[in-house]
């Protein structure tokens, strides 16, 4: 059955809408077009003489970093759902597999019905290759995570020192692009490019918008494969998983001299690889250098990443416990939903067929929209939150996966009570 209030820890919901908050100020330069756009198609954005300077916070502090954050969290869920199963007689693999299917499903209809970027279904894929770990011990985890690493070094050599590629996959996408005669950012080139990309999302019609969609899978797929980003999100759920051992059977969320050690380690590890790769060190001619930053690169990550997860840690035990949760924890209950929400907040806001701002704002700005839109999603979700159980979309879940009726309504507000005592 459902978790219970009394078994949820509360700090991984304020977490997962920390999380949720830094998805949207890298995923919306996405939304725009920003991400893929020439300097010339950039010509009329407002405020760009700043953007220089957001686009290196970004890459610094931002980049990588809570997409890191959410699959960490994603493991210690899959720990936390292992152990309460084991403490029943039921079959958790066939409980967490039929989980695994419908949030597959929901990432296929947002893959190609709405944003072409999901993570859901890269998600729903490296969920039930961790199901192949749950036997392993903490320490077989740890050398898995390592494993892992060393893999993306291996595949980043690859593609630097063996001109490794996916041009099947690129060859694809532009025979599709010219198939289905898309806009494209440039007539000097008859294959498919980054910047036609933007283009679709800053001046194409209803109908280039469906087509592109459909294409969507093989470009996910396409920066997919170069990122090697199933290898980085399953090694990360195998470290969250270890996590999730450590919170429910050692308390580390509250263990603050490790909290401590892990946020100061995290911050000065973390700060210095991201600083030095974000400089654009050019590593191309040396193999070794290549392999070591497909290294080195997601420890930057993930080291920040944990100096986050630490410090936010820290903060919520002393004084900011109850500010943290009005700011984030209504959004992490209804991670999902809020998740889908900024596809089409996104969309309305920067696509043509929406009101087009996407030609206007570039990173400057748009870090200021994730501010206001967030800000509205925690509005949203607290008020939701008082009359219902579950977001909608977390209710879909939960019910399509138990297989039963979930009851909606049982929010916290204080009439309801008093309707409760009254009765």
């Amino acid at each position: 059955k459902p978790v219970s209030k009394k078994e949820r820890i509360k700090l991984l919901d304020a977490l997962r809408g920390f999380a949720i908050f830094g998805i949207f100020i890298i995923n919306i330069r996405t939304f725009s077009g920003y991400s893929y756009a020439t300097a010339e198609m950039n010509n009329n954005l407002l405020l760009r003489e700043w953007d220089s300077y957001f686009n290196w916070l970004h890459s610094v502090f931002f980049s990588g970093k809570f997409y890191t954050l959410f699959s960490l969290l994603f493991g210690i869920g899959f720990a936390i759902q292992l152990v309460r199963a084991s403490s029943s007689d039921r079959s958790f693999i066939a409980f967490f597999s039929r989980r695994l299917f419908f949030l597959l499903l929901i990432g296929l209809v947002h893959l190609w019905g709405i944003w072409f970027s999901d993570i859901l279904v890269i998600y729903a894929i490296c969920g039930y290759l961790l199901i192949l770990f749950k036997g392993l011990s903490n320490r077989g985890l740890l050398w898995s995570f390592v494993l892992f690493l060393l893999l993306t070094g291996l595949h980043d050599w690859y593609l630097h020192v063996y001109s490794g590629n996916y041009n099947f996959l690129y060859q694809l996408i532009s025979d599709k692009w010219s198939t289905f005669e898309l806009p494209t950012a440039s007539t000097e080139s008859e294959t498919f490019q980054m910047p036609d990309i933007t283009q679709v999302i800053r001046d194409g019609s209803w109908n280039d918008v469906l087509k592109f969609n459909a294409i969507g899978p093989l470009l996910r797929g396409y920066f997919i494969a170069f990122d090697a980003r199933l290898i980085k999100v399953l090694a990360i759920f195998v470290l969250g998983f270890w996590v999730g051992r450590k919170i429910l059977f050692n308390k580390l969320h509250e263990n603050r001299p490790f909290l401590k050690k892990t946020a100061i380690v995290g911050w000065l590890l973390g700060l210095s690889l991201n600083i030095y790769y974000v400089s654009e060190v050019n590593t191309a001619d040396d193999p070794l250098a290549v392999f070591l930053k497909g290294v080195l690169e997601p420890v930057g990550y993930i080291s920040l990443t944990s100096a986050y997860a630490a410090t936010f840690a820290l903060l919520y035990l002393g004084k900011l416990t109850g500010t943290f949760n009005r700011m984030f924890s209504s959004v992490g209950k209804t991670a999902l939903s809020n998740y889908i929400l900024q596809s089409f907040a996104g969309i309305a806001l920067f696509y043509s067929i929406g009101l087009g701002l996407g030609k206007y704002f570039g990173s400057t700005l748009l870090t200021v929209a994730v501010f206001v839109i967030f800000i509205f999603q925690v509005l949203i979700s607290n008020l939701w939150l008082k009359y219902h159980r579950y977001g909608p979309l977390e209710w879909l879940w939960r019910a399509l996966t138990y297989g039963q009726h979930i009851k909606k309504t049982g929010g916290n507000n204080k009439s309801s009570k008093r309707k409760k005592r009254h009765k």
